[in-house]
Protein backbone atom coordinates (compact mmCIF):
# COMPACT_ATOMS: atom_id res chain seq x y z
CA UNK A 1 0.00 0.00 0.00
CA UNK A 2 1.41 3.41 -0.98
CA UNK A 3 1.56 6.25 1.57
CA UNK A 4 3.49 9.51 2.02
CA UNK A 5 5.20 11.16 5.00
CA UNK A 6 5.53 14.95 5.30
CA UNK A 7 7.22 17.30 7.78
CA UNK A 8 7.94 21.03 7.60
CA UNK A 9 9.73 22.70 10.49
CA UNK A 10 12.76 24.55 11.74
CA UNK A 11 16.06 23.48 13.21
CA UNK A 12 17.33 24.95 16.46
CA UNK A 13 19.21 27.66 14.57
CA UNK A 14 16.02 28.77 12.77
CA UNK A 15 16.81 27.25 9.39
CA UNK A 16 13.84 25.76 7.56
CA UNK A 17 13.76 22.01 7.03
CA UNK A 18 11.38 19.84 5.03
CA UNK A 19 11.10 16.09 4.68
CA UNK A 20 8.83 14.28 2.24
CA UNK A 21 8.91 10.61 1.40
CA UNK A 22 6.67 8.22 -0.44
CA UNK A 23 6.87 4.62 0.66
CA UNK A 24 5.05 1.31 0.69
CA UNK A 25 3.81 -0.35 3.86
CA UNK A 26 1.97 -3.58 4.51
CA UNK A 27 -1.82 -3.47 4.57
CA UNK A 28 -3.04 -2.99 8.13
CA UNK A 29 0.00 -0.94 9.21
CA UNK A 30 -0.54 1.76 11.82
CA UNK A 31 0.80 5.30 11.68
CA UNK A 32 3.41 4.44 14.32
CA UNK A 33 4.55 1.34 12.42
CA UNK A 34 4.95 3.38 9.23
CA UNK A 35 7.00 6.02 11.07
CA UNK A 36 9.24 3.29 12.49
CA UNK A 37 9.67 1.63 9.07
CA UNK A 38 10.55 4.94 7.44
CA UNK A 39 13.49 5.55 9.78
CA UNK A 40 12.28 9.08 10.49
CA UNK A 41 12.20 8.42 14.22
CA UNK A 42 15.99 7.96 14.07
CA UNK A 43 16.65 11.39 12.51
CA UNK A 44 18.43 13.83 14.82
CA UNK A 45 16.08 16.64 13.74
CA UNK A 46 13.08 14.62 14.95
CA UNK A 47 14.52 13.32 18.25
CA UNK A 48 11.91 15.13 20.36
CA UNK A 49 9.16 13.81 18.11
CA UNK A 50 10.49 10.24 18.43
CA UNK A 51 10.36 10.52 22.23
CA UNK A 52 6.84 11.96 22.01
CA UNK A 53 5.76 9.01 19.82
CA UNK A 54 7.09 6.48 22.33
CA UNK A 55 5.29 8.28 25.18
CA UNK A 56 1.98 8.64 23.29
CA UNK A 57 1.84 5.44 21.24
CA UNK A 58 -1.60 4.51 22.60
CA UNK A 59 -2.91 7.95 23.56
CA UNK A 60 -5.97 9.69 22.13
CA UNK A 61 -5.41 12.90 20.11
CA UNK A 62 -6.15 16.17 21.86
CA UNK A 63 -6.37 19.68 20.45
CA UNK A 64 -3.20 21.14 21.95
CA UNK A 65 -0.25 18.79 22.08
CA UNK A 66 -0.76 16.39 19.21
CA UNK A 67 1.86 16.18 16.48
CA UNK A 68 0.57 13.58 13.98
CA UNK A 69 -2.28 13.54 11.52
CA UNK A 70 -3.50 12.44 8.12
CA UNK A 71 -4.48 15.20 5.71
CA UNK A 72 -4.62 17.89 8.44
CA UNK A 73 -6.76 15.79 10.78
CA UNK A 74 -5.13 14.76 14.05
CA UNK A 75 -5.05 10.98 14.38
CA UNK A 76 -3.93 8.41 16.93
CA UNK A 77 -0.64 6.63 16.31
CA UNK A 78 -2.56 3.33 16.39
CA UNK A 79 -4.87 4.30 13.49
CA UNK A 80 -4.63 1.93 10.53
CA UNK A 81 -3.47 3.50 7.28
CA UNK A 82 -5.39 3.41 4.00
CA UNK A 83 -4.05 3.49 0.44
CA UNK A 84 -2.77 6.98 -0.45
CA UNK A 85 -2.73 8.40 3.10
CA UNK A 86 -0.27 11.22 3.83
CA UNK A 87 1.06 11.14 7.39
CA UNK A 88 1.85 14.68 8.52
CA UNK A 89 4.10 15.57 11.43
CA UNK A 90 3.12 18.88 12.99
CA UNK A 91 5.64 21.04 14.81
CA UNK A 92 4.91 22.74 18.10
CA UNK A 93 3.82 26.35 17.78
CA UNK A 94 6.39 28.87 18.94
CA UNK A 95 3.53 31.16 19.96
CA UNK A 96 -0.24 31.08 19.83
CA UNK A 97 -1.60 32.36 16.48
CA UNK A 98 -4.12 34.64 18.19
CA UNK A 99 -1.41 36.28 20.30
CA UNK A 100 0.72 36.82 17.18
CA UNK A 101 -2.16 38.53 15.38
CA UNK A 102 -2.79 40.79 18.39
CA UNK A 103 0.88 41.80 18.54
CA UNK A 104 0.95 42.58 14.81
CA UNK A 105 -2.21 44.65 14.96
CA UNK A 106 -1.09 46.88 17.85
CA UNK A 107 -0.19 50.34 16.61
CA UNK A 108 3.43 51.31 16.98
CA UNK A 109 4.46 54.68 18.29
CA UNK A 110 6.87 56.57 16.08
CA UNK A 111 9.11 59.25 17.45
CA UNK A 112 9.00 62.35 15.34
CA UNK A 113 12.19 64.28 14.81
CA UNK A 114 12.34 68.05 15.37
CA UNK A 115 11.56 70.04 12.27
CA UNK A 116 13.87 72.85 11.29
Amino acid sequence: MDIALAFVGETDDGAGVQFYEEMQVAAGSSIYQALQESGWLLRAELADFAKWCADNACATPNHRAWFVGIYSEKRSLTDVLAQGDRIEIYRALSSEPMQRRKRRSKPTVRKLGARS
